[in-house]
């Protein structure tokens, strides 16, 4: 077995694919990486039927091997069964893959292109899933500025550390921002608004100081904190696009199709919107507190192990 690294790449039919697969080739040279395109095929009824386009789309990804040879990367055609948000992410922990590249568009009608594919990939996803925006140029330059989403959860804690470690790896300008969240459902008189409003400045003050010590702790010394208030996806893309960010990261939670439709999607919102192309890192246990620094004594927690927090019931 060989012992380089592995970069998978989701393949279809669209007029993307070869971009898509020349920017995961780059990273790949960057790396000393191979490629793996994987093109997924779908159950028709009780049979498995191969899409029109296969045999071309086979034939254009193997015009792409000499020139991937020639910088020192192996590109492999896989082809498997399934549904792409399942079968993928199976298939990457089979083979220890390192990453997945996936076009922003991957897997979505002609008619209707969306992310619909990919955000559901990248939340299943057992590694890293980058996701690529159209217009993004084909040949992947290392990141020279990072936005890192950071709120209360450990998914962000990990994202942190992962935008922390590929700032360090190539000294890269790391901004890390975080949304601060007003209490919901709640009705406030005039002078409960007024105190709340007065109070903002010194909460966002502490928030600043725990991300400065937090990106220390990582190795990130020089990183710069953003605390704002509104909604966080905005506010992701809004911080990205300001300082000319080469790359977003964020660290996911699993969550069903009927609970992104209830409470809504951060991921969802950056992906549409983002020009950069977007690091998610999946994390099973995302959704668990992360740090009991920014909280209120009123709150009630109980005890805090390795940095996380239990609430009181």
């Amino acid at each position: 077995m060989s012992k380089r690294s592995l970069i998978i790449v989701p393949v279809d039919g669209s007029q993307e694919t070869e971009h898509i697969v020349r920017y995961a080739l780059s990273i790949a040279k960057q790396r000393g990486a191979d490629v793996h395109a994987v093109q997924v095929v779908r159950r028709n009824g009780a049979l498995w039927f191969a899409p029109e386009n296969e045999k071309s789309l086979r034939t254009r990804l193997r015009a792409l091997r000499p020139a991937a040879a020639r910088e020192g990367v192996f590109l492999r055609i896989v082809t498997l069964r399934g549904t792409p948000e399942r079968v993928i992410p199976a298939y990457a922990q089979l083979v220890a893959a390192s990453l997945v590249v996936v076009g922003y568009h991957y897997g979505s009608s002609r008619l209707w292109r969306n992310s619909s594919v990919s955000r559901r990939l990248s939340r299943s996803s057992p590694v890293p899933v980058l996701v690529v925006p159209a217009g993004v140029d084909a040949e992947a330059q290392p990141p020279g500025r990072i936005v890192a989403a950071v709120d209360l959860t450990v998914a962000s804690a990990i994202a942190l550390r992962t935008a922390a470690e590929l700032s360090k790896q190539h000294g890269a300008q790391l901004t890390l921002l975080h949304a601060m969240e007003l209490p919901e459902h709640m009705v406030f008189s005039g002078g409960e608004a007024w105190r709340l409003v007065q109070r903002l400045p010194a909460d966002a003050e502490l928030r600043s100081e725990v991300l400065k010590r937090t990106a220390r702790a990582h190795g990130a010394p020089n990183a710069e904190p953003v605390v704002a208030t509104g909604d966080a996806h905005r506010l992701i893309v809004e911080t990205a696009t300001e300082s000319a960010a080469d790359l977003i990261v964020m660290g996911v939670a699993p969550r069903s199709w009927m609970d992104e439709m209830v409470s809504g999607s951060t991921l969802r919102g950056v992906l549409r919107h983002a020009t950069s192309p977007v690091l998610v890192v999946p994390v099973v246990a995302g959704d668990y507190d992360w740090v009991d620094e920014f909280q209120d004594d009123s709150i009630g927690t109980t005890s805090t192990t390795d940095g996380m927090t239990q609430r009181a019931a």
